[in-house]
């Protein structure tokens, strides 16, 4: 039966609004507008239950375009429209229009933190059919034909539904009925019930493989789907034939994917095999289901490869072969397919008997072999490349690369050779191994000039010359010392730069392009002497400047990395922080992670040790700097914090007594946050919402300013939210108008009240 609605009159809805049973925003100024209305008004129309019969009659008593005299009583048109705005909203909250129920259902959602209920898609399922006269059957018959968002979008709104049916105001304006529509059916493609396991087989599940109980009841429900057998299950002395579990296998596939398809045939067997290994015989099994070919008989035996005569290689060849094979102890397949690949390169044209290219040799075999597998190719290549080098037909510098690399050569080292190698090779006539001197030595360096590869060149150069004595045969007896090449770095200036970018955090890739930056850096200052002695000692930031100058273009890459260095070197570091890095570089923390550069510059303007840091100070920093370095402070103090967690940096008593953060997240940082609040209170106030946030910054702030507290105090709460201290507050605070303050301290009134118990 639908409750009939008592007409309602503008005096009425301020009585409940007075009284709560109307949810408002804002009280105080629904409030004014209601008392600046039936002075606008009058009384008789105050009272009268017409105004909200209808929204035409609303619209008469207020209409959107007023007059002037009517605007002059409200004091102007704005007034006026956020006057009959707010009337026209709050009436619609207390129930005054039965045809509108959700703007008070969803403002009372709101309220309630529940969901909001979907007008646009209730309109559109149930067309027609008022939210009070909506039953479960309409719920039922109108979910069943809904999929995906919308389904779930309904779903949700009829849940909200039922939680405010009891609310006294929905039951005072009768927009609800208060019969529940309660849980709806859960359905399984589309509008199909669920099948659930029964019993017998639910108590196995335990037995299966985890992938398959995970499966089973999908699995099973799709064996009912296709007919295998009822939701009871199989009939005792049914038993799965190979044509049934194919059909499920390919019914399967039509409704899901192929791999989703095996592994619900897994699960279905596994479960049925466990619930009675009668009803799974052991000649059906999934991968004979899912390769049916591979259990298949073949109609008849593949007749055998016969053996092909193969061309004999040449006797000094095999005999080569032969040598090599043994003393590299390689088996059958490898000797093989090296005879394989000579005899291509036989035919091909290639005297086995000079040095031969690697590159050209392949070039032929492929030629030769068009359809060769490429991880084939890759085979016969390594193959004839350990055959080549172990008889020296390999050109002179591969074989010399080659026995660079078994002697332990490697990384930086192998690509500094191999790039001398290609510019030997490159010049013009090729320069080989055995023919470098200092002459060559420095057309390879003027060479490499023009490429940019200076430095590459002159360490495979050093380290061909180390070589001399290792590799007899391809290189002189006698060792020619390459001398140092204009530009080349002083070694002590390398480890110096090595040792203290180490030293700062630095990892090998970091050393590496200072490193670098440096010999630039070197090599285009035309004053070498000013390079001499200690890295300290040297005037980096003139010689950057200057070479900056001069050399725009060629320093433009390491402009940033030779500014951190001058920065660096040129910075104090005292005895405190020296020792943190150092403590942090021990325990491996990467540079990215290390925080000391950017926490030390600002510390060291006031001379503060890291124990002497606390939280106010990375607080009041926090804010006064711009968003982006707003977020690399935060970084910073975190990675700060982060560092508790060492025990040889916590042991050593370096770090505060309380960690520095949590800084407030980028953007957002509240108005009157100028100081952290104390630790219990910010405790206390944990989980409320901003407002409430603002309001104990700004008392704080005030007491703060009054001198009643100071860093690092910790008060009571009872004290900080006091009656006496609220007022005093009121009357002594120059931070803002006295409406704003007054809200402020509304709120930490109301949040005292309800924290009674706890503080």
């Amino acid at each position: 039966m639908t409750k009939k609605v008592t007409p309602m009159s503008l005096s009425d809805m301020r009585l409940r609004i007075e009284r709560g049973s109307v949810p408002s925003p804002s009280c105080s100024s629904i409030l004014a507008f209601l008392d600046l209305a039936h002075a606008a008004l009058g009384s008789e129309t105050f009272h009268d239950p017409c105004v909200f019969k209808s929204d035409q009659t609303f619209s008469a008593a207020f209409p959107v375009a007023p007059e002037e005299a009517l605007a002059t009583a409200y004091g102007d048109a704005p007034l006026y429209r956020r006057c009959r705005d707010s009337i026209r909203r709050h009436a619609q909250l207390a129930g005054a229009w039965p045809d509108d129920p959700y703007t008070l259902l969803n403002q009372l959602a709101r309220d309630s933190r529940l969901p909001k209920i979907n007008r646009k898609v209730l309109q559109e399922v149930l067309p027609g059919i008022s939210l009070r006269d909506l039953s479960r059957e309409m719920a039922l018959s109108a979910d069943r034909n809904l999929r995906g968002t919308k389904r779930n979008v309904f779903r949700t709104s009829l849940s909200t539904m039922d939680k405010l049916r009891d609310d006294p105001r929905i039951v005072a304006a009768a927009f609800l009925s208060q019969e529940k529509i309660g849980p709806l059916p859960f359905y399984r493609d589309g509008d199909k019930l669920r099948v659930e396991l029964p019993a017998c087989f639910a108590e196995i599940l335990g037995q299966l493989p985890v992938g398959h109980a995970r499966h089973a009841r999908r699995a099973f429900e799709l064996a009912v789907d296709f007919g295998l057998f009822s939701e009871d299950g199989p009939c005792p002395g049914w038993s799965m034939t190979i044509i049934d579990a194919t059909q499920y296998h390919v019914a399967a596939g039509k409704h899901v994917c192929a791999s989703t398809a095996d592994l619900y045939l897994r699960s279905l067997l596994s479960l049925l095999r466990h619930a009675d290994p009668a009803f799974v015989p052991h000649s059906v099994t999934a991968d004979r289901i899912r390769r049916p070919k591979r259990y298949e008989t073949p109609a008849a035996p593949k007749a055998r490869k016969t053996d092909k005569q193969l061309a004999p290689l040449p006797d000094q060849l095999e005999n080569d072969v032969l040598t090599y094979a043994t003393e590299r102890s390689k088996n059958r397949k490898q000797t093989q397919d090296l005879r394989r690949v000579l005899r291509q390169l036989i035919k091909g044209g290639i005297a086995l008997d000079n040095r031969i290219v690697l590159e050209d040799a392949m070039n032929i075999v492929h030629k030769q072999c068009p359809h060769i597998l490429g991880s084939s190719l890759g085979n016969y290549r390594s193959v004839l490349r350990c055959f080549l080098r172990h008889t020296e037909r390999l050109p002179p510098w591969e074989m010399l690369l080659s026995r660079a690399k078994d002697i332990g050569v490697r990384g930086e080292d192998m690509k500094a050779l191999s790039r001398m190698a290609i510019l030997a090779e490159r010049a013009e006539p090729i320069i080989q191994p055995e023919d470098i001197d200092i002459e060559t030595a420095r057309r390879l360096v003027l060479q490499a000039r023009q490429d940019g590869t200076v430095a590459k060149t002159i360490a495979g150069l050093r380290l061909l010359d180390g070589l001399r004595d290792t590799i007899p045969g391809l290189l002189p007896d006698a060792v020619v010392d390459i001398v140092r090449t204009e530009g080349e770095l002083p070694d002590c200036i390398v480890s110096n730069l090595t040792a203290h970018a180490k030293a700062t955090g630095y990892s090998t890739q970091g050393v590496r392009a200072r490193i670098v930056a440096v010999r630039a850096l070197y090599r285009l200052s035309p004053d070498k002497s000013l390079f001499k002695g200690g890295i300290e000692c040297i005037r980096w930031l003139e010689l950057i400047e200057s070479a900056i100058a001069a050399h725009p273009k060629e320093l433009a890459i390491y402009r940033t990395e030779l500014l951190r260095l001058a920065d660096q070197i040129g910075k104090p570091w005292p005895l405190g922080w020296k020792t943190l890095q150092s403590k942090i570089v021990q325990a491996g923390i990467p540079r990215a992670d290390n925080p000391i550069d950017v926490l030390m510059e600002i510390a060291m303007t006031n001379d503060l040790q890291p124990w002497q840091l606390d939280r106010e100070w990375a607080w009041v920093h926090e804010r006064s700097l711009r968003p982006d370095l707003r977020r690399k402070w935060t970084r910073a103090v975190a990675n700060f914090d982060a560092l508790r967690a060492l025990p040889e940096v916590e042991e050593a008593g370096l770090l505060p007594a309380l960690p520095l953060g949590p800084m407030p997240r980028v953007g957002t940082r509240l108005k009157n946050a100028h100081f952290p609040l104390p630790r219990s209170f910010e405790s206390a106030l944990e989980g409320e919402n901003k407002q409430v946030l603002e309001a104990a910054h700004f008392l704080w702030r005030c007491l703060r300013a009054f001198g009643d507290y100071a860093r690092g105090d910790d008060p009571l709460i009872a004290m900080l939210v006091a009656e006496e201290t609220l007022e005093r507050t009121m009357q002594q605070q120059t931070f803002m108008l006295a409406q704003s303050a007054q809200i402020h301290v509304a709120r930490i009134r109301d949040w005292r009240e309800s924290r009674v118990v706890t503080i």
